[in-house]
């Protein structure tokens, strides 16, 4: 049986291990001043050497060479037994098996006996953070107190874990992810070693799919040699390992940098059709927008490791993006990757997300085309010169009304050809305030805009805007949000105002009774006077209110005449 890579390449010496200088360095500084702790904690992400590093450390302390550099020198007794894994004093327990407190006070129990042959006895509990409450206060006072024989080495990849208690009693090495450019190299001596010729840019393709565990990359580099090939190129490793090629991922990026709904899909569709993995697809998308992300806003390619044919290619596709665009992008690959584990997903959650990379997501502007238009009033005579009289709310009458000429005083009772006034929101300036009033609240909140979508902005002065809501719902949920709601306001306006929330059957009373002295909203009103008919509010009538309220009536236009 043919041993695999990561085993047969396994680091012998304090100088192969790969990307943990800092650790090697202080093991070999212990070992030259003799201090060597009785109990030590290795903890990292999988595949970093810790199990490795133990293995030598436990060589180092007992090899035989008379020189303390050259430790461990692989060649005398004890350090032979140990890489044959004959050595009666390295005990390798696995924590994940032996969870219970009767496999620790088995342990305890034979640490008091002396080595057999070599100097230390050494223990080395791989993924210690399996073990029990029970199993770990058993161990508690032989770990604090051990022999002067025995070494404890315990190794994890969860430290938060391990109680404190435990990890108060040892030399804590924190092992890192591995760079890919150090993965990269030593796959490719290790390429070369096995007679195989490989391309930078499968050496780099590896690399970064194995994130930072060189055990990874070994294993993939293993099963694609096992391929039959001699020769690797990027191609050949993305279908071994079930990746979607470059080609593809570049053309369905370029798409997104387009900005062309119908050409994402079509690749995405593409892709699917080919029986791609979705998971898959969307981290390679991930990854390779990152790289895109890393170019555009560093500005560095010593930020990603890449060799300098695909440097040029990712740089020119980089600058066709903005960082908004990727770091969005990234989000939502991220969101879908997430619903991708969810049962019965299927291909939605990657369509909805690359649909909102190219902007489908956001919510329309509003344009003047889309503000309703009031109903033109009939052409008028141009008024003639008065003076000038205070202002009515832009709720009495239609923006585009024209002024009317004054006519006979006194006037009598107003004579209705139909009823009602144009509702506050027909005033397309307050439409305009309302919709930006939705989209800012959105930003704060969702449910503040769905709260804000049941009420109507029905006036609006210097100090002051007036909400009315048909629901109490709504009302109370605004006014308990009264704070956020004057902040929205504020950021629409530009300015401070008091927001009034009112229920329908009492926003119109306080309207004209606060608001009818004032300029409610910006658009022109109607020039009115004592002695023109038309300032008098028709509503004012109780028929007209009634037939307003509760028939439905509109009020089309006022006539006057005079009293017989």
């Amino acid at each position: 049986m043919t041993q695999a890579l990561y085993r047969r390449y396994r680091p012998q010496t304090f100088s192969e291990i790969i990307g943990q200088h800092h650790i090697a360095d202080t093991l070999r500084n212990a070992l030259r001043q003799q201090r060597i702790g009785h109990a030590y904690l290795f903890t990292g992400p999988r595949g970093t050497g810790k199990t490795s590093t133990a293995r030598i450390l436990a060589k180092a302390v007992n090899c035989l060479a008379a020189a303390v550099d050259d430790r461990p020198d692989n060649s005398c007794a004890v350090c032979v037994a140990i890489n044959e894994n004959r050595l009666l004093d390295l005990i390798e327990i696995d924590a994940a098996s032996n969870t219970s407190v009767d496999d620790v006070r088995e342990l305890r129990d034979r640490v008091a006996f002396v080595p057999n042959e070599a100097r230390y006895k050494v223990y080395v509990i791989d993924e210690v953070h399996m073990l029990s409450t029970s199993a770990f206060n058993a161990l508690l006072k032989t770990l604090e107190e051990p022999p002067a024989h025995v070494i404890f080495i315990l190794a994890t990849t969860e430290p938060h874990k391990i109680p404190a208690t435990v990890l108060s009693r040892c030399q804590r090495f924190d092992f890192h992810r591995i760079s890919a450019h150090d993965i990269a190299a030593h796959l490719q001596d290790i390429a070369q070693r096995e007679g195989v010729q490989i391309t930078p840019e499968a050496v780099a393709t590896i690399a970064r799919s194995a994130t930072g565990s060189m055990r990874d990359a070994l294993s993939m580099l293993d099963q694609i040699t096992a391929y039959g090939h001699t020769e690797i190129d990027g191609e050949l490793v993305r279908d071994v390992l079930g990746m979607v090629s470059g080609e593809a991922v570049n053309r369905l990026v370029a798409a997104i940098a387009a900005g062309e709904p119908a050409a994402v899909l079509g690749e995405l569709h593409g892709l699917m059709e080919q029986g791609v993995d979705l998971n898959q697809l969307v981290a390679q998308l991930i990854d390779h927008l990152r790289v895109l992300l890393l170019l555009n806003v560093g500005r560095d390619a010593r930020l990603v490791d890449l060799p300098a044919a695909l440097l040029d290619t990712m740089q020119k596709q980089a600058a066709a993006f903005q960082p908004t665009q990727l770091m969005h992008t990234i989000r939502v690959l991220n969101e879908a990757a997430l619903a991708l584990k969810t049962p019965f997903a299927g291909y939605l959650p990657v369509e909805l997300a690359l649909l909102e990379s190219v902007g489908l997501g956001e919510a329309p502007q509003p344009t003047a085309a889309a503000a309703p238009v009031a109903n033109k009033p009939r052409p008028q005579p141009a008024p003639e010169p008065k003076r000038s009289a205070p202002p009515r709310p832009a709720a009495s009458a239609p923006r585009s009304a024209p002024a009317r000429r004054p006519s006979p005083p006194p006037p009598s009772k107003p004579k209705v050809k139909a009823v009602s006034q144009p509702s506050p929101t027909e005033d397309p300036r307050l439409q305009e305030i309302q919709q930006q009033l939705l989209e800012r609240a959105g930003q704060h909140s969702a449910k503040l805009q769905a709260v804000l979508r049941g009420g109507r902005v029905v006036a609006l002065s210097d100090e002051e805007l007036v909400l009315s809501f048909q629901y109490a719902f709504h009302l109370k949920s605004t006014q308990a949000e009264i704070d956020t709601v004057s902040k929205v306001a504020a950021e629409v306006l530009g300015r401070s105002v008091t927001i009034r929330a009112l229920a329908a059957a009492d926003a119109g009373k306080y309207v004209a009774s606060h608001h009818a002295d004032q300029k409610a909203v910006a658009p022109s009103s109607p020039d009115v006077s004592p002695d023109n008919p038309a300032s008098a509010e028709p509503a004012e009538d109780p028929l007209l209110r009634m037939a307003v309220e509760e028939l439905g009536a509109e009020i089309k236009s006022v006539e006057s005449s005079e009293s017989d």
